[in-house]
């Protein structure tokens, strides 16, 4: 099975696509962190893996990626960046410090570039937001930036934005949105780094 095929490892965790994007920079604590997205593939893989591009787009913009290798490389480059932009705003979130101002100007830029994208459509007896239809010969590389920096915005503007957090494990740095019945999830995964850390507390317990 080409890997391509297979869902992203870890989709989800975060509960939102723009902090499940966040996180496709692995061990954000560590020097150097771990980056996951090594090439444009991997950022196709995790967008239809999530929803943002249908498994027919996701195909049509690798096979395009692979015919414009500069452009596709260009396209990562500048779609980590947003990557980073949030990352930094959502760190202040989670610390209760005022969001800074230069990422969230970027933010903004990237949401007003992503709505000239948009139509509103009919769907099921109402409206709805829809992307305006690709053309085929050259899909859209940057749309799936685009769309985690629309569902940024969304987490900021909303009540979940007080349920942002992130992991207990200060090496991790995973974001996630904590919507346990009493607000109390500390670790990201509690099979990964929730049970690592109690292995660690416990060998420091016996050492003491």
């Amino acid at each position: 099975m080409d890997a391509f095929d297979k869902p992203w490892p870890g989709a989800g965790t975060g509960g939102a696509p723009a902090l499940d994007f966040v996180n496709t920079l692995d061990w954000r604590g560590r020097v150097p962190p771990v980056e996951l997205l090594h090439g444009f593939p991997d950022l196709v893989r995790w967008a239809r893996t999530v929803g943002i591009l249908s498994t027919g787009e996701a195909s049509a913009l690798r096979a395009w990626a692979e015919a414009h290798p500069r452009v596709a490389a260009r396209a990562l480059a500048e779609s980590i960046l947003v990557r980073e932009v949030i990352a930094e705003i959502f760190q202040a979130v989670v610390q209760g410090e005022a969001v800074p101002a230069a990422p969230l100007a970027r933010l903004d830029s990237t949401c007003r570039e992503s709505l000239a994208l948009r139509v509103l459509r009919p769907a099921g007896g109402g409206v709805a937001w829809e992307w305006r239809a690709a053309d085929p010969s050259r899909p859209e590389p940057s749309r799936p930036a685009l769309a985690v920096a629309l569902d940024a915005a969304r987490i900021l503007t909303s009540a979940e934005c007080e349920r942002v957090r992130s992991c207990g494990d200060p090496e991790c740095g995973w974001f996630f949105l904590d919507t346990s019945r009493n607000h109390s999830r500390r670790w990201c995964n509690m099979e990964s780094c929730g049970n690592r850390n109690k292995v660690r507390r416990f060998y420091r317990r016996q050492r003491g």
